[in-house]
């Protein structure tokens, strides 16, 4: 046996909770998960006669009627939203197929571009609230015939496209005047960097006044604060290079100029940060515009996009997790206050959901651009109660025994918790109804209630969800959507130990085969060295330092030996799981990394079992290409044997890590491979104070928080503290 028989460190319960899916979200008013925002209405592509969407904006007419305008694959779509209930389609105006589209407003025109051909649209809505839109023209002046998005300055009268070809441009700020609406007039262009997204607006009091400066998001090169006032010769007032810097996406100003908030479309856990993180800038000396904080989103994995601010919120779209919305009543420290998931599969680091969002329009309606769902019509509603978890939700519960869990009800806005509406739904196992059960105020208020999980037999898992209602009726749920969606925890005691490697030797283990195809950064064994997808230590506690790593001697740069050009295999010992029993289990840490580079999450991390040293092989889990595992962290996986194979003698894992995608930084470790068996040994539940032994003082305080009403002593767990409680605790 090629294993330590010491014990296994780290194995302590996971700090989070396992979300699970049990069906389709119900058709219902709120289909989507949302704390703070009322979806009132959506468009599907199907509807639109698309097959993605993108950037969207929009207009109110003179007669104030409000219309969304979408941007889509092959056509912009006008939308009629003034009863944001029932939205209509009123009008569409064709262009070439784009995954890219970007509209702004000027008076009654709308600018369309796109990424294909067909130059700048300029669209005449005169008539659209009879129904018609008319293509006036085409610009295709200074050799334009795309560009990626579209800026425009109301106060000056000028649109400003940025990644276009333009004649001499390097993808730069090029103006057009719109001194006539309807035929724009190219008027200059700023062409030291490639500009992505651009903010420009007219500064009328302080050191500025009277100049027009341009807010420049330039990808690898940072922020560029542009002096735009003279079109013809366009001057650059100060930039900054943030640390970090990947792909400066696109932001926008406060509305007191003071702050720029920047987004970064390919930072994340690689350069040391979330994949939300958006930065805040001072921009109030704009020659020197200087890094003031960071905020990121509940969900980190995500990526951040498109963002626009009105009175003290700021709208982000953020891709998978949808739209997100924080407070800056602290400019330097936004909160975020709502939210609402147009993409419930993940909110992972993948490039699918909510493009962009448009929160101006007078009545406070926001429409938000969904790739995959279309057009979004919701409401910010921040008279919500918050159902939040202080001690965390647990993935593993203690087997066969009531388990108390704590929820914290925080009352936003107007919103009054109704009495006695707290509820704790549970249910053992995947079928079968929910049983509900209140939760009753902790000790010591702070809005805490404590209710139990029931006692749930050794492997099985528990599902539930929270519930409380304000005193005007209105449901809350965590998760939002329950119990469509619901959290669960695996009714496990502990583990015992049955061999353990924790891979501070290479014996017994292949690095390597014949097989493999990768030209660089193949399994090696060692102490890794950091980069910003590798990790920097191997996984086991102490004195710990070696592992399985691919690259290992890969230097500080993220790209100099990370796998490229294919596959490379790393194969364990043999595993002899004859005398382990029937329910013999396999863990293993592994660190997995592929969310970084110019093509992220585009390949997988595949684990195998064999049952005959290596000749035939079952798949025991795919990592990626896209997920919350793949962007670096030692995590762990385990699993029952006999679920996927029957156990022998001649047992092996094998790992491999490859890539198969464009420009894609894959990078992988294994360390501390065990064989284990479950402990289902029930806790000694009379060891109240859980002290390590029973004695009479767990019957003093167990009274004690009996007689004081503490949601603990329900010791029977069915809710509710009654006298058959003292004598199942005696």
């Amino acid at each position: 046996m090629l294993f330590s028989t010491s014990l296994l460190r780290g194995l302590s319960i996971l700090a989070g909770a396992a979300l699970v899916l049990l069906a389709p979200p119900p058709v219902a008013a709120q289909p989507y998960a949302s704390l703070g925002v009322d979806l009132l209405s959506q468009i599907n592509l199907t509807q639109f006669g698309s097959t993605a969407g993108n950037g969207c904006w929009g207009y109110t007419s003179p007669s104030g009627r409000e219309y969304a305008i979408m941007g889509l694959n092959n056509k912009a779509a006008f939308v009629e939203i003034t009863n944001p209930a029932t939205p209509v389609i009123r009008a569409t105006v064709a262009h070439t197929s784009s995954s890219w589209a970007d509209i702004k407003i000027f008076q009654r025109f709308a600018y369309v571009s796109n990424e294909a051909s067909g130059g700048l649209q300029v669209i005449d809505l005169q008539s659209i609230d009879s129904g018609t839109v008319t293509l006036v023209r085409s610009i295709t002046s200074n050799g334009l015939t795309h560009n990626h998005t579209v800026a425009l300055n109301e106060a000056s009268g000028f649109v400003y496209l940025a990644g276009s070809n333009v004649t001499g441009s390097n993808g730069g700020l090029v103006a057009f005047s719109l001194a006539d609406p309807s035929n724009p007039v190219f008027a200059g262009q700023w062409s030291v960097h490639y500009v992505h997204e651009a903010q420009v607006v007219s500064y009328t009091t302080g050191p500025y006044a009277g100049r027009e400066i341009a807010f420049c998001a330039c990808e690898g090169n940072g922020l560029f604060i542009v002096d735009v006032t003279n079109k013809a010769a366009m001057v650059t007032i100060g930039s900054t290079v943030y640390p970090g810097v990947q792909y400066s996406h696109q932001g926008w100003l406060s509305e007191d100029r003071h702050y720029f908030y920047l987004n970064d479309e390919l930072d994340g856990p690689a350069q040391g940060v979330t994949s939300t993180l958006t930065r805040i800038f001072d921009v109030s000396n704009l020659a020197t515009p200087t890094l003031a904080g960071t905020f990121t989103s509940s969900t980190p994995n995500s990526i951040d996009h498109n963002l626009y601010i009105r009175g003290r919120y700021a709208f982000e779209s953020n891709y998978r997790s949808g739209l997100r919305v924080f407070d800056l009543i602290n400019p330097l420290a936004p909160v975020e206050v709502a939210w609402i998931d147009t993409y419930p599969e993940d909110d992972s680091s993948g490039y699918d959901g909510t493009w962009s969002n448009y929160p101006f329009f007078p009545s406070g309606s926001i429409i938000i651009s969904d790739i995959n769902r279309g057009l979004f019509v919701v409401r910010l509603n921040l008279n919500y109660l918050r159902i939040t978890f202080p001690d965390g939700l647990p993935v593993e519960v203690p087997a066969a025994a009531p388990f108390p869990i704590r929820t914290r009800i925080s009352q936003s806005g107007s919103s009054v918790l109704a009495a006695g509406s707290v509820m704790l739904f549970s249910r053992i196992g995947s079928t079968g109804p929910f049983v509900a059960s209140p939760m009753l105020p902790a000790i010591g208020g702070g809005g805490d209630f404590i209710g139990h999980l029931p006692a749930t037999p050794c492997r099985e898992t528990v599902f539930y969800y929270i519930s409380a209602a304000t005193t005007g009726s209105v449901v809350f749920a965590s998760p939002a959507t329950a119990p469509s969606a619901v959290y669960s925890a695996r009714a496990i005691s502990g583990r015992i130990i049955i061999a353990l490697d924790t891979v501070e030797s290479p014996v017994g283990w292949t690095a390597g085969l014949i097989t493999d195809t990768a030209t660089t950064g193949a399994w090696e064994f060692g102490d890794p060295e950091p980069t910003a997808a590798q990790p920097g230590d191997d996984h086991t506690p102490g004195t710990g330092v070696n592992c399985f790593v691919t690259g290992r001697l890969a230097g500080a740069s993220v790209g100099a030996f990370d796998v490229d050009g294919g596959l490379t295999t790393l194969l364990s010992p043999l595993l002899d799981l004859t005398g382990a029993g029937p329910d013999a289990s396999i863990g293993y840490w592994r660190w997995y990394s592929n969310n970084a580079g110019a093509s992220p999450n585009a390949d997988i991390f595949r684990v195998d079992i064999s049952a005959d040293a290596g000749s035939t092989w079952t798949s025991v889990e795919i990592v990626g290409p896209a997920g919350p595992d793949t962007g670096g962290g030692w995590i762990r996986h385990e699993f029952r044997v006999a679920d996927i194979i029957a156990p022998t003698a001649t047992m092996r894992l094998r790992f491999i890590a490859e890539d198969a995608g464009a420009g894609s930084i894959i990078e992988a470790a294994i360390d501390d491979l065990s064989i284990f068996r479950y402990d289902c040994t029930p806790p000694c539940r009379a060891d109240f104070n859980s002290s390590g032994g029973v004695s009479i003082q767990d019957v003093f305080d167990f009274l004690s928080a009996w007689f004081n009403a503490d949601p603990l002593a329900d010791f029977n767990g069915v809710g509710g503290l009654t006298i058959q409680d003292i004598f199942d605790f005696l």
